[in-house]
């Protein structure tokens, strides 16, 4: 009889701690990077914390916290914030480590690794099924799927063959981004293509590998300070004539990007970024200065 009734008892607390936390999974959630932070609170979430770039995002809540620098974020600071789930980038070094030592020590913790819109649509499938905000799904993914395909159609084969080359520019360094990069998966949807394609020769950049391909655009995307990033690339690659005798110059289709839209992952945004890049993209064929 008293065993009957332990295990009776032992089946209601684990019923009554099952609906005690049924529906508060992840109430603590921190989310490093300005993207991360916008997908989870494009899912419905609430953020414990962020990084220090994420604080002036639409949407987030007011009582949340900085943790600093994405990138110097520590596990003490996480840890202390007790949070059910941590959220990070895979394929950031220093957020991977820090991955790796929370889930050390019992922390939940999602890396994401977002190359394209498929990959958006994925990891918001994900989230808005842990914030049960299935609609949100709707808003922010299939509505902008939807314009994202109204905008290809509409642009039909007219930039079809056009070659390309999106750089990466800082202050003291520039990089040919290759098909994986999310804003050349864009131009390969228009029927673009990309010079630097998935080639290992294009890993150091140089002013004679770009005037050897002379593609018919050459679009720039600045990191950090944006005219320091512009200054130390026009230094280093504007000047002398081999620049002024390149066809994108020569014909107005060298273009500086908004990092905004194409430097950050767009996330809720992609489809504007599809029209803004069509937009450039007409006016230079129309003969449009940059």
């Amino acid at each position: 009889m008293k065993d009957k009734l332990r295990r009776g008892l032992l089946l209601l607390a684990a019923a009554l701690l099952f609906l005690g936390t049924a529906g508060k999974a992840e109430e603590r959630v921190i989310a490093l990077s300005r993207s991360n932070a916008e997908l989870w609170i494009l899912a419905g979430g609430r953020l414990t914390a962020t990084s220090d770039d994420a604080m002036d995002i639409q949407g987030l809540n007011p009582d949340a916290v900085s943790l600093g620098n994405m990138d110097h974020v520590s596990l003490e600071s996480v840890a202390a914030l007790e949070p059910d789930l941590l959220i990070l980038f895979s394929d950031e070094p220093a957020q991977r480590a820090l991955g790796e030592a929370a889930r050390g020590i019992g922390i939940p913790v999602l890396g994401l690794d977002i190359n394209g819109f498929r990959d958006y649509a994925d990891t918001m499938k994900d989230l808005t099924g842990r914030t049960g905000r299935e609609d949100l799904y709707e808003q922010n993914v299939l509505r902008v799927e939807e314009e994202i395909q109204a905008e290809i159609t509409r642009a039909g084969s007219r930039f079809a063959g056009k070659s390309y080359l999106l750089l990466h520019v800082s202050a003291t360094k520039s990089k040919a981004e290759k098909n994986n990069y999310f804003t050349c998966e864009m131009l390969n949807n228009l029927g673009m293509v990309n010079i630097a394609g998935d080639e290992a020769l294009w890993n150091e950049l140089s002013m004679e590998a770009i005037a050897a391909a002379d593609p018919d655009y050459i679009l720039v995307v600045p990191r950090g300070d944006d005219r320091k990033a512009l200054e130390g690339f026009r230094e280093k690659f504007t000047a002398g004539t081999v620049w002024p005798a390149l066809k994108a110059v020569r014909e107005n289709r060298f273009h500086v990007l908004a990092k905004e839209l194409f430097g950050l992952k767009p996330n809720a945004r992609w489809a504007e970024a599809y029209r803004q890049l069509t937009q450039i993209l007409e006016e230079s064929e129309a003969g449009g200065a940059e």
